[in-house]
Parts: C-alpha cells; sequence; structure tokens
C-alpha cells in the first residue's frame, strides 16, 4: 500500500504580499487617525472648558479657544503611536486641576477646585477612539480583500 500524500498551496506568496502591505498601511493609517481623534477630542475640550469656566474666547489666553491647544504630530512606532495634546495658556493647570488661593502677602484663605474640564472630555472620549480604531482596521482589511 502506498501513503505517499502529495499537497500542494498556491497562493501563499500572493497571501504574504498582501499581509506586507496591509502593514505597511497600518502606521500611516493609525497616525492620521490619531491626529484626527486628537483634533476632535480638543473640540470638546474647549467646549467644556467654555461651559464650566463661563468663558468667552475674547481673551488671548483664553481657555475657551482651540488655538489655546495644541495636537503634536504622531510619535511613536508602529502600534506604540500616540499624540500630545498640550494647553498653551499658562494657568491651565490652575483651573483644570484646582489651586490654593492666595493673598498678595502669601497667606492661603481658601482652595478653588478644579473644573477638570479635559478629563471629563478625555473619558468622555474613549469609547468614542475604541470604535473609530476598530472602524480603522477593518477598512484597511476590506482595502486587503479580507472582508
Amino acid at each position: 500500500m502506498d501513503n505517499d500524500i502529495s499537497l500542494e498551496i498556491s497562493g501563499v506568496e500572493e497571501l504574504v504580499q498582501s499581509l506586507e502591505s496591509l502593514t505597511r498601511k497600518y502606521p500611516d493609517k493609525a497616525g492620521d487617525l490619531l491626529r484626527k481623534d486628537g483634533r476632535e477630542l480638543r473640540k470638546d475640550i474647549v467646549k467644556g472648558a467654555r461651559e464650566l469656566t463661563r468663558t468667552d474666547s475674547d481673551n488671548k489666553k483664553s481657555l475657551g479657544k482651540i488655538g489655546s491647544y495644541k495636537v503634536s504630530q504622531p510619535q511613536g512606532i508602529g502600534t506604540k503611536q500616540y499624540v500630545e495634546l498640550s494647553a498653551k495658556s499658562p494657568h491651565f493647570h490652575l483651573v483644570e486641576h484646582g489651586h490654593n488661593l492666595v493673598t498678595k502677602d502669601g497667606q492661603t484663605i481658601g482652595f478653588v477646585q478644579g473644573k477638570h474640564f479635559m478629563e471629563r472630555a478625555t473619558k468622555t472620549y474613549e469609547g468614542q477612539m475604541e470604535k473609530h480604531v476598530s472602524n480603522m482596521v477593518d477598512e484597511l482589511l476590506k482595502e486587503g480583500g479580507y472582508t
């Protein structure tokens, strides 16, 4: 009895090339998504700052202005990419986290609670970000013909 079995698989090279193409596209797509979501989060932070601090955007250093916050270019490599969102206003940390109320002669007379508008916006946006990443991966798979 002859037990020789022959199995031929074709198309492996095309599959490998397609997967390599997919992995090359991921960092660019992820960076674009991070930047876009960073700008959207910035809008939510500004909205929260306007509501919670009852500020207008007339002042040059107002926390209620889009221009008071900077979204960095994507940093990191591959799946370890991130963007940094920072406030340009020198008083941001005081409003966000709270501060002691001090008289001119240095006496502490109270504490002003922080508004935490950045923290709130970030927590609210976390769920949306997960959905956006999932959609981006689905689009990449579609482009590669995997779905």
